[in-house]
C-alpha cells in the first residue's frame, strides 16, 4: 500500500482537528447540562460531538494503520515521519484517552444531569448495531467483488484449459498421423 506522506499528515491533522471539534462540542454539552437543559435541547451539540468523535476515532485508527504500514515514496522506500515516535504515540494515546473520558463523562451527564439513564446505553447499542451492519455490508461488498474476480479467473483458466486440450489433441493427431505415415512409407519403400 503506497500512501503519500501528505496523505498521512492530512489524516493525522484531520484526526486532531476532529478531536478539537469533539472537545468543543463536549464543552457545549457540559454547558447545556449545567444549565439544566434536557438531552433533546442539547441535540445539536450531541450530534456535533458524536460526529466529530467518530471522525477522530477513524483518524486515530487510520493513523495507527499508517504507523504499522508507513507511507512510501515512488521508489517504494518508507518515508520517515519527522516527528519522533514518542511524539506520535503520545498524541494518539492522549487523544484516545481523552475520547474515552468524554464518553464516560457523557454517560454520567445523561444519567445524572439530563435524567436520561437509559438513553446513553440505548444510543451506544444502536450505534454498535449500525457499525456492525455497515461492517457486514462492507465485508459482503468485498466478498462479492472477490467472488466476481474469482469467477473471471476461473473462466479464463477454463478457456485456457480448453485451448491447451484442443492444442494437445491436434498435436496428438499430427503425431499419430506422422507415425502412421512413417510406417506407411517404411512398408512402401521397403526400408
Amino acid at each position: 500500500m503506497i500512501v503519500e506522506i501528505s496523505t498521512a499528515i492530512a489524516v493525522i491533522k484531520g484526526a486532531k482537528a476532529a478531536f478539537d471539534v469533539a472537545k468543543e462540542a463536549f464543552d457545549e454539552i457540559r454547558d447545556c447540562a449545567e444549565a439544566g437543559k434536557s438531552a433533546t435541547e442539547s441535540l445539536g451539540a450531541l450530534t456535533s460531538f458524536f460526529s466529530a468523535a467518530g471522525k477522530a476515532e477513524e483518524g486515530i485508527a487510520h493513523a495507527k494503520e499508517l504507523q504499522d504500514n508507513p507511507p512510501k515514496d515512488e521508489n517504494g522506500n518508507p518515508i520517515e515521519d519527522t516527528r519522533s515516535d514518542h511524539e506520535i504515540v503520545i498524541e494518539m494515546m492522549v487523544a484516545e484517552r481523552q475520547l474515552k473520558q468524554f464518553y464516560k463523562d457523557l454517560k454520567e451527564m445523561f444519567i445524572y444531569q439530563f435524567q436520561e439513564p437509559g438513553l446513553y446505553d440505548e444510543f451506544m447499542e444502536r450505534l454498535d448495531k449500525l457499525r456492525a451492519d455497515r461492517r457486514q455490508k462492507e465485508t459482503d461488498r468485498r466478498l462479492a467483488i472477490k467472488a466476481a474476480e474469482m469467477r473471471v479467473r476461473r473462466e479464463k483458466a477454463r478457456k485456457r484449459q480448453i485451448i491447451i486440450d484442443v492444442a494437445s489433441i491436434v498435436l496428438a493427431i499430427i503425431v499419430a498421423f506422422a507415425i502412421v505415415y512413417g510406417i506407411f512409407l517404411m512398408f512402401t519403400y521397403g526400408g
